[in-house]
């Protein structure tokens, strides 16, 4: 992944935690989707990736089914959701 594509998609990440609120959630293939419409699922392991990232810098709260897990976006097999974190800040 180029530089220019990760911040694409962090850029994206962002976009959706800040039109959801802080309380809501979004699926990462909803990035996907919108970045990359004729190949998004190609591209679901660089927004896991991004989303990875983010997670890390408590930008993002990864979750399952309700429950937040302690585990990369990327770790996780099957579907997940991501919310805003501690450290999300609507410029950050």
């Amino acid at each position: 992944m180029t530089n220019s594509e990760f911040d694409t998609i962090e850029s994206k990440h962002k976009e959706f935690a800040i039109a959801r609120g802080s309380d809501k959630t979004y699926c990462p293939s909803e990035v996907a989707r919108q970045l990359f419409p004729e190949n998004w699922r190609d591209k679901m392991d660089a927004v896991r990736a991004v989303a990875d990232e983010l997670c890390k810098d408590g930008k993002l709260i990864v979750s399952r089914f309700g429950k937040d897990l302690d585990i990369l976006p990327s770790k996780v097999k099957g579907h997940i959701r991501l919310r805003r974190g501690p450290n999300f800040k609507d410029d950050s």
